[in-house]
């Protein structure tokens, strides 16, 4: 009794060193227990007395000491970490807040990625001097065929007959391409969610560039168009990841202007290849103008960084903290400590699917994703139809080819500079649909009026129906990759964009063909009617996304968990 004593004194009386740490009866007689003093003859009483201090203390310096049970402290950890963790949608964009919205490292990154868009352009409207009838010199002045003067130029409607009764080839050819263009929409941007976005561009630029130096040396037509067709498989793999690259890299109070520069680039593009084209007569020579500067975006393998946001996405936490401690070391910010493990508690990726299980029918599986998807299926293809249409056939109201098409390029110009201006006040939605109903009233006020009015207002009012579509084909791209998730965006404009192909093929037939033998009411009209009716769908079946963070699920879309 008197060891039981001794030591129950003993372990009330004694206190630790350290004032902070708040004493227990287990600590206590653990620790005089380990000592040389007791026996094993002693470690019953030891064991009793233990008992006895922990229903005698516990309670009494949980009172005083405000001691909270072990068992409850797990409980306390896990609810101040809810409240101090906030959720992962904030948290995310924090990050990329903090680092900076548009620093040094984006503006270098997205001037690199929008240089090759230049050279798609010229790709894509090649054709348009590739084909046309060669330039003949007629009492020193460089003008187009007339009969008796001497050739000058030699185009591939010379080489391979694509006149008269032949030239369905001449249509059948930009056709091609842009199934090219179709098959790589789906590829590309199901690709560029599975395996990344730089991967995608890269690849897509060496695929090009190789395309594009034997389309020098094409011995026949047909070997020729399916040159083409690569070509324009790489077409959404660099202008469609481009964009949306850029768009992940920067705040969401830069989005807006992303396609818009990225526009400005396609339009450089295609006013430097009208001037290439007027200088430069031999169509395999103005081939390899524009694929030898090419060769210089090999390089971009090793300059071009992946998207952080991407890398999150898929919980590449290591790769993604690489990036992002780029950025900060050229933006001269800090990075959080520790924001990976935080991220990995928290990041969302989409209720019951795993990262690597999205795919095309996750845009129709739910309601909302069901509805913007088939929103932008008709979209596209109309606005792609008319834009294409309008540029490949830009004589169709009279005049030079060199003069209307470097018109209808520089009225692409004043167009970016109006979405500039008011996609953030006005809105996507009002941007888009105000911008293809306005282009469908001027063509159809230029169809009612075309033998009424001088020739020069008709042409007129052609480029002003041209640089409304243009306001809606730059706001479409931006629009489009802010109404779906991150995990799934790629896949969405790489689908939509497929289906733009759709209006595309059609607009080949109709300015390289159809026009020629019925007339110009075969683009007027049909263009007026889809216009109207691509208006009158976004306006009643698309939400506005200005000022809105970017959606990284799915489950952010539908407003629950899927």
């Amino acid at each position: 009794m008197s060891s039981h004593l001794s030591i129950k004194n003993m372990s009330i009386d004694e206190s630790p060193e350290d004032e902070e740490e708040v004493p227990t009866a287990q600590t206590t007689i653990t620790s005089y227990c380990s000592s040389d003093v007791i026996n094993e003859v002693m470690n019953p009483l030891i064991e009793q007395g233990l008992k006895a201090q922990n229903e005698f203390l516990l309670p009494t310096m949980a009172s005083s000491a405000k001691v909270t049970p072990v068992k409850d402290v797990a409980h306390l950890e896990e609810a101040n970490n809810e409240e101090d963790t906030p959720n992962d949608k904030i948290k995310l964009e924090s990050i990329f807040e903090g680092l900076g919205s548009f620093g040094r490292f984006q503006q270098i990154q997205f001037i690199l990625i929008c240089i090759p868009i230049a050279f798609v352009s010229m790709h894509v409207m090649s054709w348009t001097f590739v084909v046309s009838s060669a330039r003949k010199l007629c009492n020193e002045t460089n003008e187009t065929l007339v009969d008796g003067c001497e050739e000058l130029a030699y185009s591939a409607s010379d080489r391979w007959d694509m006149n008269g009764d032949n030239a369905w080839i001449r249509a059948t050819v930009q056709s091609v391409y842009f199934i090219g263009q179709m098959i790589g929409s789906f590829t590309c941007g199901v690709m560029a969610d599975k395996i990344g976005r730089k991967k995608v561009l890269f690849w897509c630029l060496v695929l090009q560039v190789t395309c594009a130096l034997l389309l020098i040396i094409a011995p026949t037509w047909w070997i020729y168009a399916l040159l083409k067709a690569g070509t324009g498989f790489t077409q959404p793999g660099i202008y469609g990841v481009a964009v949306v690259l850029g768009i992940e890299l920067v705040g969401k109070q830069y989005r807006s202007f992303i396609a818009v520069i990225a526009n400005v680039f396609g339009v450089v593009g295609g006013i430097i290849l009208s001037t290439m084209a007027y200088y430069i007569v031999d169509y395999r020579l103005l081939h390899a103008a524009i694929a030898i500067p090419s060769l210089i975006f090999i390089t971009y393998y090793w300059v071009i960084h992946e998207s952080a946001r991407w890398l999150v996405s898929q919980e590449k936490y290591d790769d993604a903290n690489v990036v992002l401690c780029a950025t900060a070391s050229m933006n001269k910010k800090t990075m959080p400590k520790d924001w990976a493990d935080k991220m990995e508690k928290k990041v969302d990726v989409t209720a019951t699917k795993k990262k690597d299980s999205f795919g095309a029918v996750d845009l129709v599986r739910t309601p909302q994703m069901r509805k913007r998807t088939l929103a932008n299926f008709v979209m596209w293809p109309v606005t792609t139809m008319m834009y294409y249409g309008m540029t490949m056939r830009s004589d169709v109201g009279g005049g030079s080819l060199f003069v209307t098409f470097v018109s209808s390029q520089l009225m692409e110009l004043p167009a970016v500079i109006i979405v500039a201006l008011l996609i953030d006040r006005l809105g996507r939605r009002v941007m888009y649909s105000g911008s293809i109903f306005t282009a469908g009233v001027f063509l159809l006020a230029n169809w009612l009026t075309h033998d009424l009015i001088p020739n020069q207002y008709a042409v007129v009012m052609l480029m002003i129906a041209k640089g409304a579509v243009s306001v809606s084909y730059t706001v479409m791209y931006t629009y489009t990759s802010e109404l779906f998730p991150t995990v799934i965006r790629n896949t969405a404009v790489g689908c939509c964009s497929t289906m733009a192909r759709v209006g595309a093929v059609t607009a080949s037939f109709i300015a390289f063909f159809l026009v020629d033998r019925y007339g110009r009411i075969v683009m007027i009209i049909p263009f007026t009617i889809l216009a109207m009716c691509a208006s009158i769908v976004s306006w009643f079946m698309l939400p506005e996304t200005v000022n809105k963070p970017l959606p990284d699920s799915i489950s952010e879309i539908e407003g629950n968990k899927i």
